[in-house]
Protein backbone atom coordinates (compact mmCIF):
# COMPACT_ATOMS: atom_id res chain seq x y z
CA UNK A 1 0.00 0.00 0.00
CA UNK A 2 1.23 3.61 -1.15
CA UNK A 3 2.43 5.70 1.95
CA UNK A 4 -0.16 8.79 2.55
CA UNK A 5 1.81 11.88 2.12
CA UNK A 6 2.19 13.18 5.53
CA UNK A 7 4.01 9.53 6.70
CA UNK A 8 5.98 8.85 3.52
CA UNK A 9 9.20 11.03 4.48
CA UNK A 10 9.30 8.78 7.64
CA UNK A 11 9.45 5.56 5.20
CA UNK A 12 12.03 7.42 3.49
CA UNK A 13 14.37 8.47 6.19
CA UNK A 14 14.00 4.98 7.35
CA UNK A 15 11.93 5.52 10.97
CA UNK A 16 8.76 2.73 9.79
CA UNK A 17 8.81 0.29 7.34
CA UNK A 18 5.78 0.92 6.10
CA UNK A 19 2.08 2.08 6.35
CA UNK A 20 -0.66 -0.10 6.54
CA UNK A 21 -3.77 1.45 6.86
CA UNK A 22 -5.39 4.96 8.21
CA UNK A 23 -7.25 3.83 11.20
CA UNK A 24 -8.85 7.16 12.55
CA UNK A 25 -8.75 10.58 11.99
CA UNK A 26 -10.05 12.96 14.52
CA UNK A 27 -10.00 16.64 15.66
CA UNK A 28 -6.23 16.74 16.40
CA UNK A 29 -4.56 14.10 14.30
CA UNK A 30 -5.10 11.16 12.23
CA UNK A 31 -3.99 7.60 13.31
CA UNK A 32 -2.19 5.08 11.31
CA UNK A 33 -1.62 1.42 11.81
CA UNK A 34 2.47 1.44 10.91
CA UNK A 35 4.89 -1.04 10.27
CA UNK A 36 8.35 -1.00 12.56
CA UNK A 37 11.06 -3.71 12.61
CA UNK A 38 8.13 -6.14 12.25
CA UNK A 39 6.41 -4.99 14.70
CA UNK A 40 2.46 -3.32 14.17
CA UNK A 41 2.20 -0.19 15.69
CA UNK A 42 -0.15 3.12 15.84
CA UNK A 43 1.27 6.40 14.42
CA UNK A 44 -0.48 9.64 15.64
CA UNK A 45 0.31 12.26 13.31
CA UNK A 46 -0.60 15.64 14.61
CA UNK A 47 -2.65 18.31 12.51
CA UNK A 48 -0.81 21.81 12.16
CA UNK A 49 -1.89 24.20 14.78
CA UNK A 50 -4.39 25.99 12.51
CA UNK A 51 -6.17 23.44 11.62
CA UNK A 52 -6.85 22.11 14.83
CA UNK A 53 -10.30 22.52 16.53
CA UNK A 54 -9.90 22.36 20.15
CA UNK A 55 -12.44 24.35 22.31
CA UNK A 56 -11.84 26.76 25.34
CA UNK A 57 -8.01 25.88 25.12
CA UNK A 58 -7.54 28.31 27.93
CA UNK A 59 -9.05 25.73 30.37
CA UNK A 60 -6.95 22.90 29.99
CA UNK A 61 -3.25 24.54 29.80
CA UNK A 62 -3.98 26.80 32.96
CA UNK A 63 -0.95 25.09 35.15
CA UNK A 64 1.19 23.83 32.49
CA UNK A 65 3.78 26.59 31.72
CA UNK A 66 5.25 26.97 34.90
CA UNK A 67 8.31 25.34 34.13
CA UNK A 68 8.51 27.79 31.34
CA UNK A 69 10.77 31.01 31.62
CA UNK A 70 9.61 34.12 32.00
CA UNK A 71 9.73 34.74 28.11
CA UNK A 72 8.33 31.47 26.77
CA UNK A 73 5.31 32.18 29.02
CA UNK A 74 4.50 35.32 27.97
CA UNK A 75 4.57 34.54 23.99
CA UNK A 76 2.17 31.91 25.26
CA UNK A 77 -0.16 34.10 27.03
CA UNK A 78 0.12 36.28 24.25
CA UNK A 79 -0.35 33.85 21.75
CA UNK A 80 2.32 35.46 19.24
CA UNK A 81 3.83 33.18 16.54
CA UNK A 82 6.84 31.63 18.44
CA UNK A 83 4.27 31.34 21.81
CA UNK A 84 1.52 29.51 19.29
CA UNK A 85 4.71 27.04 18.26
CA UNK A 86 5.59 26.66 22.05
CA UNK A 87 1.88 25.54 22.91
CA UNK A 88 2.14 23.49 19.77
CA UNK A 89 4.53 21.19 20.92
CA UNK A 90 2.99 21.41 24.61
CA UNK A 91 0.48 19.43 23.42
CA UNK A 92 2.62 16.14 21.92
CA UNK A 93 4.98 16.16 24.65
CA UNK A 94 1.97 16.64 27.19
CA UNK A 95 0.57 13.69 25.62
CA UNK A 96 3.75 11.61 25.49
CA UNK A 97 4.47 11.88 29.35
CA UNK A 98 1.16 11.96 30.42
CA UNK A 99 0.62 8.34 28.39
CA UNK A 100 4.07 7.14 29.68
CA UNK A 101 2.84 7.94 33.45
CA UNK A 102 0.05 6.47 32.82
CA UNK A 103 1.07 3.30 31.55
CA UNK A 104 3.72 3.39 34.20
CA UNK A 105 0.94 3.67 36.76
CA UNK A 106 -1.22 0.63 35.28
CA UNK A 107 -3.82 2.57 33.92
CA UNK A 108 -5.19 0.94 30.42
CA UNK A 109 -3.80 2.93 27.98
CA UNK A 110 -1.79 2.36 24.62
CA UNK A 111 1.71 2.48 25.65
CA UNK A 112 3.91 5.12 24.19
CA UNK A 113 7.25 4.42 22.59
CA UNK A 114 8.68 7.71 21.38
CA UNK A 115 7.80 10.87 19.75
CA UNK A 116 8.87 12.11 16.53
CA UNK A 117 8.63 15.11 15.13
CA UNK A 118 5.14 15.75 14.68
CA UNK A 119 4.15 11.76 15.24
CA UNK A 120 3.69 9.99 18.63
CA UNK A 121 4.76 6.40 17.82
CA UNK A 122 2.91 4.17 20.30
CA UNK A 123 1.19 0.37 20.51
CA UNK A 124 -1.46 -0.28 18.10
CA UNK A 125 -4.67 -1.39 20.80
CA UNK A 126 -6.47 -4.45 19.54
CA UNK A 127 -9.62 -6.65 20.33
CA UNK A 128 -9.72 -10.40 21.18
CA UNK A 129 -9.59 -11.48 17.44
CA UNK A 130 -6.14 -9.27 17.06
CA UNK A 131 -7.91 -6.47 14.41
CA UNK A 132 -7.67 -2.71 15.65
CA UNK A 133 -10.04 -2.34 18.70
CA UNK A 134 -13.07 -0.59 17.77
CA UNK A 135 -14.40 2.25 20.02
CA UNK A 136 -16.94 2.01 23.42
CA UNK A 137 -19.57 4.23 21.05
CA UNK A 138 -19.67 1.45 18.38
CA UNK A 139 -21.18 -1.01 20.51
CA UNK A 140 -24.56 -1.72 22.09
CA UNK A 141 -24.42 -3.47 25.54
CA UNK A 142 -26.63 -5.41 27.69
CA UNK A 143 -27.39 -3.53 31.26
CA UNK A 144 -24.76 -6.43 33.02
CA UNK A 145 -22.27 -5.23 30.62
CA UNK A 146 -23.18 -1.49 30.57
CA UNK A 147 -22.62 -1.83 34.70
CA UNK A 148 -19.21 -3.88 34.19
CA UNK A 149 -17.62 -1.46 31.58
CA UNK A 150 -19.08 1.56 33.81
CA UNK A 151 -16.77 0.34 36.47
CA UNK A 152 -14.04 -0.67 34.96
CA UNK A 153 -13.53 3.17 32.93
CA UNK A 154 -14.31 4.58 36.52
CA UNK A 155 -11.47 2.62 37.84
CA UNK A 156 -9.31 4.00 35.01
CA UNK A 157 -9.80 7.35 35.21
CA UNK A 158 -9.10 6.53 39.15
CA UNK A 159 -5.90 5.02 38.65
CA UNK A 160 -5.50 8.29 35.87
CA UNK A 161 -6.07 10.66 38.69
CA UNK A 162 -3.52 8.68 41.32
CA UNK A 163 -1.13 9.76 38.80
CA UNK A 164 -2.19 14.07 39.39
CA UNK A 165 -3.89 13.61 36.07
CA UNK A 166 -7.43 14.18 34.29
CA UNK A 167 -7.98 13.14 30.50
CA UNK A 168 -10.06 16.14 29.86
CA UNK A 169 -12.39 14.80 27.21
CA UNK A 170 -12.90 11.90 28.01
CA UNK A 171 -16.04 10.40 26.62
CA UNK A 172 -17.37 7.02 24.59
CA UNK A 173 -15.72 7.55 21.67
CA UNK A 174 -12.09 8.07 23.26
CA UNK A 175 -12.36 4.63 24.65
CA UNK A 176 -11.61 1.37 23.06
CA UNK A 177 -13.01 -1.42 23.19
CA UNK A 178 -9.17 -3.84 23.48
CA UNK A 179 -8.85 -7.52 24.23
CA UNK A 180 -7.83 -6.78 28.06
CA UNK A 181 -10.83 -4.34 28.28
CA UNK A 182 -12.09 -0.84 27.72
CA UNK A 183 -8.77 1.21 26.94
CA UNK A 184 -8.39 4.79 27.35
CA UNK A 185 -6.73 6.96 24.58
CA UNK A 186 -6.36 10.58 23.37
CA UNK A 187 -4.65 12.93 26.04
CA UNK A 188 -3.70 15.89 24.38
CA UNK A 189 -5.67 17.89 26.60
CA UNK A 190 -4.82 16.05 29.73
CA UNK A 191 -5.00 18.69 32.78
CA UNK A 192 -2.80 18.10 36.04
CA UNK A 193 -5.37 18.28 39.05
CA UNK A 194 -3.54 20.20 41.52
CA UNK A 195 -2.22 23.25 39.15
CA UNK A 196 -5.89 23.84 37.21
CA UNK A 197 -8.18 25.70 38.88
CA UNK A 198 -11.12 24.04 36.21
CA UNK A 199 -10.22 20.44 37.73
CA UNK A 200 -12.81 19.42 39.53
CA UNK A 201 -15.39 20.66 36.72
CA UNK A 202 -13.54 18.84 34.20
CA UNK A 203 -13.15 15.65 36.21
CA UNK A 204 -16.99 15.72 36.54
CA UNK A 205 -18.06 16.11 32.98
CA UNK A 206 -15.55 13.55 31.73
CA UNK A 207 -17.18 10.73 33.97
CA UNK A 208 -20.75 12.56 33.12
CA UNK A 209 -20.11 11.85 29.56
CA UNK A 210 -18.98 7.73 30.25
CA UNK A 211 -22.31 7.82 32.75
CA UNK A 212 -25.03 9.09 30.22
CA UNK A 213 -23.56 7.08 27.39
CA UNK A 214 -23.74 3.92 29.29
CA UNK A 215 -26.99 4.92 30.86
CA UNK A 216 -28.47 4.25 27.33
CA UNK A 217 -27.94 0.40 28.12
CA UNK A 218 -28.65 0.57 31.94
CA UNK A 219 -30.88 3.55 32.96
CA UNK A 220 -29.66 2.87 37.18
CA UNK A 221 -26.07 3.93 36.12
CA UNK A 222 -27.69 7.48 36.01
CA UNK A 223 -27.87 7.54 39.83
CA UNK A 224 -23.54 8.00 39.36
CA UNK A 225 -23.86 10.79 36.74
CA UNK A 226 -22.16 13.32 39.02
CA UNK A 227 -19.80 10.36 40.46
CA UNK A 228 -17.01 12.74 39.85
CA UNK A 229 -17.48 15.34 42.33
CA UNK A 230 -17.01 12.72 45.06
CA UNK A 231 -13.74 11.46 43.61
CA UNK A 232 -12.43 14.23 43.28
CA UNK A 233 -12.82 14.87 47.72
CA UNK A 234 -11.26 12.09 47.85
CA UNK A 235 -8.25 13.49 45.97
CA UNK A 236 -8.45 16.81 48.31
CA UNK A 237 -8.75 14.59 51.12
CA UNK A 238 -6.10 11.95 50.21
CA UNK A 239 -8.61 8.93 50.64
CA UNK A 240 -8.43 7.22 47.06
CA UNK A 241 -7.29 4.33 48.07
CA UNK A 242 -10.25 3.81 49.82
CA UNK A 243 -12.41 4.20 46.51
CA UNK A 244 -14.00 0.55 45.08
CA UNK A 245 -16.60 1.96 42.71
CA UNK A 246 -18.60 5.25 41.87
CA UNK A 247 -20.54 6.92 44.67
CA UNK A 248 -24.29 7.60 43.86
CA UNK A 249 -24.92 11.57 43.17
CA UNK A 250 -26.63 13.38 46.09
CA UNK A 251 -30.25 14.18 45.13
CA UNK A 252 -31.18 17.14 43.28
CA UNK A 253 -31.84 19.85 45.40
CA UNK A 254 -30.19 18.69 48.47
CA UNK A 255 -26.18 19.53 49.39
CA UNK A 256 -26.14 15.83 51.59
CA UNK A 257 -22.27 15.85 51.92
CA UNK A 258 -23.63 12.72 54.18
CA UNK A 259 -25.45 11.01 51.65
CA UNK A 260 -22.76 8.58 49.75
CA UNK A 261 -24.17 5.82 47.40
CA UNK A 262 -22.68 2.08 48.06
CA UNK A 263 -20.05 1.13 46.30
CA UNK A 264 -19.89 -0.63 43.74
CA UNK A 265 -18.00 -3.78 43.12
CA UNK A 266 -14.27 -3.63 43.93
CA UNK A 267 -12.07 -3.80 40.50
CA UNK A 268 -9.05 -3.78 39.48
CA UNK A 269 -7.53 -0.27 37.72
CA UNK A 270 -4.25 -2.54 36.38
CA UNK A 271 -3.95 -3.86 32.70
CA UNK A 272 -2.82 -7.06 31.36
CA UNK A 273 0.60 -6.99 30.55
CA UNK A 274 1.73 -6.82 26.99
CA UNK A 275 4.72 -6.70 24.73
CA UNK A 276 6.64 -3.90 24.79
CA UNK A 277 7.46 -2.26 21.15
CA UNK A 278 10.56 -1.40 19.12
CA UNK A 279 12.88 1.14 20.48
CA UNK A 280 13.17 4.84 19.30
CA UNK A 281 15.38 5.69 15.80
CA UNK A 282 18.60 6.96 17.10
Amino acid sequence: MASPDELSYLVEEGVIDAVHARLMSGKEATVYVVERAGFLGAAKVYRARDDRSFKKVSSYTEGRNQTRNTRDRRAMDKKTTYGRGLLEEGWQDMEFRALRAAWDAGVRVPEPFFLYENVLFMELVVDANGAPASRLADFNFSPEQAAAHHLDIFLQVKALLETGRIHGDLSAYNVLMAAQGPTIIDMPQVVEASKNNNARHILMRDLRNVTEHLSRFDARLLRFANCGAALFRHLERGTLGTVGGPEESAPQGKTGAGRRGRDAERGRAGRAKRNRGPAPPR
